[in-house]
């Protein structure tokens, strides 16, 4: 899930406006008004760099660290200051407003993702919020854009029998827990299969060789359920016709080549689908809304949509702008 244009700031100028901003200001063609000792062509004096820390008593201000800044999260505070102001425009044009009740709900949603305990929820979000640089302003602009985007495809939400059955399979379904290796090609998936046949344990070829973020965790996923959408079919596929125990064969997925492990197989609840159907409907209605909404920011903020000129910046910026 896991971004409206408001001004970015253009540097562009031309004769016209400077003259009519002239004129505006009474000094195009005016008197002068009296004086007051000083020459009314000086400029302000450009007020000091704001500070934002101390360091051993020196100040450290916002322009020293202006690049850095730009590029570790530049991109992504533009591409959300983008969002939200196209947003709010759709909004507007659309007649919807967002309230305190709306902002709310929205925080209540993703606490209820994170874990069924309150206490533990607020405990992740906070880890999730600081992990994420979500202070009191982005973290407020976070709710209103999800809040928005729900309003904005609610009446495009249709929830299938596929997207039911998937839903309940996701909480009640067996699972599997698996380990795999993510490798470019399938001669890098020889590779490590040799290494694997030699005795190589299976987490530390995927610490070494894998290209996956579970790298760190030596290949291990979350259980992984057969109707879990979150997941290629390629793959939940090639995780449940594994055999428990023994490495798969290489699959290739999403032009990569995978090796999976599956260590076990976690039973399901037993509870049917008529017995789950409200739970089933909201999680599917959720899991839909989340695909609806990345694709509409998606298409607010296209890949073109913005274009860097600070060459801090473009670090920052997601690959392909």
């Amino acid at each position: 899930m896991s971004i409206p244009p408001a001004p970015l700031g253009s540097r562009i100028a031309t004769v016209f406006p400077v003259l009519l901003v002239l004129s505006l200001l009474g000094i195009c063609g005016c008197d002068a008004p009296p004086s007051t000792g000083a020459s009314r062509y000086d400029v302000p004096a450009t007020p000091p760099p704001r500070p934002i820390a101390l360091v051993d008593r020196e100040r450290v201000t916002i322009a020293e660290i202006e690049p850095q800044l730009l590029e570790a999260v530049g991109g992504r505070i533009v591409r959300e200051r983008v969002l939200d102001a196209r947003l709010a425009r759709t909004a507007a044009r659309a007649g919807i407003e967002i309230d305190a009740d709306d902002l709310q709900r929205e925080r209540d949603v993703l606490t209820a993702t994170l874990a069924e305990d309150p206490d533990r929820a607020e405990r992740l979000l906070d880890e999730l919020r600081r992990n994420r640089g979500l202070g009191p302003i982005r973290f407020e602009a976070l709710l209103r854009r999800t809040a928005l985007l729900r309003r904005l495809v609610a009446e495009e939400v249709e929830i299938t029998d596929a997207a039911l059955e998937g839903a309940h399979d996701l909480a009640h379904g067996p699972r599997r827990v698996a380990r795999i290796v993510v490798v470019e090609d399938l001669r890098a998936a020889s590779d490590a299969r040799r290494r694997l046949d030699a005795g190589t344990p299976f987490a530390t070829v995927a610490v070494e060789r894998s290209l996956d973020a579970s790298a760190d965790r030596g290949g291990l996923l979350a259980p992984v359920s057969r109707l879990d959408p979150s997941w290629p079919i390629a793959f939940r596929n090639a995780v449940f016709d594994a055999e428990i125990g023994r490495v798969s064969e290489p699959v290739r997925i999403d032009g990569r080549t995978l090796l999976v492990l599956v260590e076990e197989e976690r039973p399901g609840t037993g509870v049917t689908l008529d017995a789950g159907r409200e739970e089933a409907e909201a999680a599917a209605r959720l899991a839909i809304e989340r695909l609806l909404m990345d694709r509409l920011a998606r298409r607010m903020v296209p890949a073109d949509a913005i274009d860097p000129i600070d060459p801090s910046l473009r670090w920052s910026m997601p690959r392909g702008e």
